[in-house]
């Protein structure tokens, strides 16, 4: 009689007692299966089932991913580990159980050679192939029979679905993680937007957007370019030294680069940065982000250059706004210099000019936009002596129009105090060269015309040449006297003498008319403006004046008045 030991022994090498334990083991793999949507944990349990029932001694398991014909290790046992995440190409992948013997020398069939595996079972789920159990030798070296190939197919059977139903969980948790990091990324985006808001400061923008990068991406390394007219300079750098300009290629790019997908920036990869990103605006490359790679190592994905994009628009626009702000104020600071400058001017410039018996004398100054400083006047010295006088500081705005004016003050006082015309241009130069900077100075013509005696002394520092103009239309200049104010502290200064006949006229002018151009890029020049008097020398003195002003008008027409222009007419009369 036999004992219950053999009575069990013998029940499980029955048939019938096999297909019951391959039920028991298909059921434990649904319930198995069925028990998670964890990735990870059906794959593992369909390896351990499958092995630990048939005894096998290395299985894994590919997972299609990308295209159809690319498989991905995913899961193994007794396979070397570094296999994971290995890419297979398998065309025409087998649509039933095959031995890898009757495969052929295909790629994977070689692959799968070389990884001892004798058996291939396809994953096919309701939405297609999935992916693939493979098989090596059992413990005992015996071949798979149709029974346990029967079992195996099975098991991707139940296997398919779980695995498929897997990939959808995992498909869904990685949207949901990017639509996290989206919502983080726009929270972050709509965060700075408000502080950038806030200020008009660049520099501070710049760095609200270094420090946003390189928290929410994980870097240690952001700069950021501007663009103008020659290339690039530097605005900010964090974390990475670069130099102050340069970077004129930059301005091709229209999208984020990454670095490590091209050798056109070898230069900024080797200091670490990882990605370039155009800041835009207005369809137009005005700035650019340069990133350093990942802490963790990773690389830059799409929904993160995407951020980087927008932060960097943002931040361009910002950066716009304060600028146009600046040059707003800059502007404001201007108009306001401009009208003091135009103020100071006014108040130096005589309201009407003195009419000596026997002479007639007309003057004019017209500003242009940048007030200059430009001066003239007529100084009643005696009952028989006038002073004249026109100038002309280098620079422009209120600065010029101050210094202009202590040169009036000192005239004024020197005048009145009985000084000889070239002591006094002595004494107002040492004053000019002691109170202005080097790059300060003035052209400056005074004299003196005794009506009484018809002469004109005169000392010229430097100035236009005024015009003696004859009666017979012969042109002399005025050139005598000395070097410009202010160039020199012991400058000598010479004074000359000339008879002032009846019709004859004295021309003083700044280089407003003479430097005057058209469209041609033509000055109107001296040459002009002798041509012009000499031809009208029979006009009055106010109607010279008027008729070398329209002609200077006429001749630059097409172009902004650039300088002032002043003008003083003296005529004797016949």
């Amino acid at each position: 009689m036999k004992s219950d030991t053999g009575k069990k022994r013998f029940l499980r090498d029955t048939p019938l007692d096999k297909r019951l334990l391959e039920l028991t083991a298909l059921f434990e793999v649904s319930r198995s299966l069925t028990s998670t949507l964890n990735l990870h944990a059906i794959l593992e349990n369909v390896l351990r089932i499958a092995m630990g029932h048939m005894l096998i001694s290395r299985g894994m398991i590919l997972l299609q991913k990308g295209s159809e014909e690319t498989y991905v290790v995913e899961a193994l046992k007794g396979i070397p580990r570094n296999l994971l995440g290995t890419s297979l190409r398998i065309d025409n992948p087998p649509d039933h159980s095959i031995s890898i013997d009757r495969a052929g020398d295909r790629d994977w069939a070689v692959f799968f050679r070389k990884m001892q595996i004798t058996l291939v079972t396809p994953l096919i789920s309701s939405r297609g192939m999935t992916g693939m159990l493979a098989f090596g030798l059992k413990i005992n070296n015996d071949v798979y029979g149709e029974e346990e190939i029967e079992f195996l197919d099975s098991l991707s059977n139940i296997a398919a679905s779980a695995v498929a139903n897997g990939l959808m969980v995992q498909e869904i948790q990685f949207v949901n993680r990017r639509l996290d990091r989206k919502v983080q990324q726009l929270n972050t985006i709509f965060d700075i937007g408000s502080e950038l808001n806030t200020t008009l400061d660049r520099h501070k923008i710049a760095s609200l957007v270094s420090f946003a990068v390189m928290g929410e991406l994980l870097v240690n390394k952001c700069a950021i370019f501007l663009k103008h007219e020659t290339g690039f300079s530097r605005l900010i750098a964090k974390g990475v030294d670069l130099p102050d300009s340069g970077g004129g290629d930059l301005g091709e790019l229209s999208e984020p680069i990454l670095l490590e997908d091209t050798d056109q920036f070898d230069e900024y990869e080797k200091k670490g940065l990882a990605v370039i990103v155009p800041m835009r605006m207005q369809q137009k490359t005005r700035g650019m982000m340069l990133v350093g790679g990942k802490i963790s190592g990773g690389r830059f994905d799409e929904s993160e250059l995407e951020f980087l994009m927008t932060l960097g628009n943002q931040a361009m626009t910002a950066l716009e706004n304060a600028r146009l702000f600046r040059e707003a104020l800059e502007k404001q600071r201007m108009e306001e210099e401009l009208n003091l400058a135009r103020s100071i001017q006014k108040g130096m410039l005589p309201d009407s000019l003195p009419q000596p018996g026997g002479y007639e004398i007309a003057g004019t100054n017209i500003p242009s936009r940048q007030v200059g400083g430009d001066y003239y006047d007529v100084i009643p010295v005696d009952t028989h002596r006038y002073g004249i006088a026109i100038g002309d500081v280098a620079g422009k705005g209120a600065g010029a129009a101050l210094l202009m004016a202590n040169l009036q003050a000192s005239l004024q006082a020197l005048v009145s105090g009985g000084t000889g015309i070239a002591e006094m241009m002595s004494r107002i130069n040492r004053q000019v060269y002691r109170n202005t900077s080097p790059d300060k100075f003035i052209t400056f013509f005074y004299g003196e015309i005794d009506v009484s005696r018809h002469i004109l002394t005169f000392c010229n520092a430097g100035h236009n040449y005024p015009l003696h103009i004859s009666r017979d239309g012969k042109v002399e200049d005025l050139f005598e006297g000395g070097l410009i104010l202010g160039m020199m502290p012991e400058a000598d200064y010479r004074t000359a003498t000339v008879p002032i006949l009846p019709g004859d006229r004295i021309l003083l002018f700044t280089d407003g008319i003479t430097e005057a151009m058209n469209d041609a890029e033509e000055e109107f020049g001296e040459t002009r403006l002798k041509e012009f008097a000499a031809t009208h020398r029979n006009d009055t003195a106010v109607r010279l004046m008027d008729g070398i002003i329209d002609t200077v008008r006429n001749f630059n027409a097409a172009e902004s008045q650039a300088d002032d222009i002043t003008l003083l007419v003296i005529r004797r009369k016949e």
